[in-house]
This record gives structure tokens, C-alpha cells and sequence, in this order.
């Protein structure tokens, strides 16, 4: 005698899906359950999430800098330059007194990081402008050099 599957167990294997059939994924659930509605939502932990980056001067530079190339310069010139806070926390008008030191030189040291990175691609960016440049005077060069000599 051979022994028939049971209502709820053909109905999973009737209505499964073959691609899990193929990797060999078993389901002990029916199609009709509760068991299909999907999780709640949930926040993602705090190290996979990122927040927007602060905005900088080199930042602004750098994306102006396509309108007005000589931005690019300037941007460069954020390399050169240290990155210091405005004044101590005890005296008036301090930047960020509510702070403490440690964390003003870690705001700090971030900014600097961010500076520091829209400043390079301000260098890499008034370097590919001058590359182009140059190819553009020599391509015009050799063009006028190669028609004056036919």
C-alpha cells in the first residue's frame, strides 16, 4: 500500500516555487497561512545607515569650480591650509561651547578629513582641465603647423 501525502503537504508542493524546489529549500508551510505575511519593518542597526556629509567649503568649490574653473585653485589651496577650531570653549562666542574639547577636536578632525577629500578632487579636477588644455593648444598647433606646409 502506498501511503498518500497529506491535503496541506500536496498543496505545498503543488504551489512551490521551483526555484527553491531546485536549491533544494523546503517549506512546512501551506500557501494559505498567516506565515506568508512578511516581517514588520525595522530600522537598520546604526553602523549600516550613513548620514548625509556636512557640507564644506571645498565641497562647494569643487562642484562651482565647473562653472568657474579658478574655484579649483582655491580648492587647492584647502590642502595647504590647517584646519583649527575658531576659539577656546571658554571664551565668548565660542564655536560649539556645548562640547566638550575631545569632542570638538573629533568634529574637527572629521571636517578636516572631509575638506581634505573635496580638496583633492578639486586638484584631480583643475589637473584634468589643464591636460586639457594642453592637448587642445598642441592638437591646434599640429593642425595649423601640418596646414601651413601643404
Amino acid at each position: 500500500m502506498i501511503a498518500t501525502p497529506s491535503p496541506s503537504r500536496a498543496r505545498s508542493a503543488s504551489t512551490a516555487n521551483p526555484v527553491d524546489e531546485f536549491f533544494g529549500l523546503t517549506s512546512s508551510r501551506t500557501r494559505d497561512s498567516r506565515s506568508d505575511v512578511p516581517p514588520p519593518y525595522v530600522d537598520a542597526p546604526e553602523y549600516t545607515m550613513r548620514g548625509a556629509e556636512p557640507v564644506t567649503l571645498a565641497m562647494y568649490l569643487f562642484k562651482f569650480g565647473f562653472l568657474f574653473p579658478p574655484f579649483w585653485i582655491m580648492g587647492v589651496i584647502i590642502l595647504l591650509s590647517p584646519l583649527r577650531t575658531p576659539a577656546p570653549a571658554n571664551t565668548p562666542g565660542a564655536w560649539l561651547p556645548e562640547k566638550t574639547d575631545a569632542e570638538r577636536q573629533l568634529i574637527v578632525r572629521r571636517m578636516r578629513a572631509l575638506e581634505l577629500k573635496w580638496a583633492r578632487r578639486c586638484l584631480f579636477a583643475l589637473l584634468a582641465l589643464i591636460h586639457l588644455i594642453v592637448a587642445v593648444v598642441i592638437g591646434v598647433v599640429t593642425w595649423h603647423a601640418l596646414r601651413k606646409f601643404k
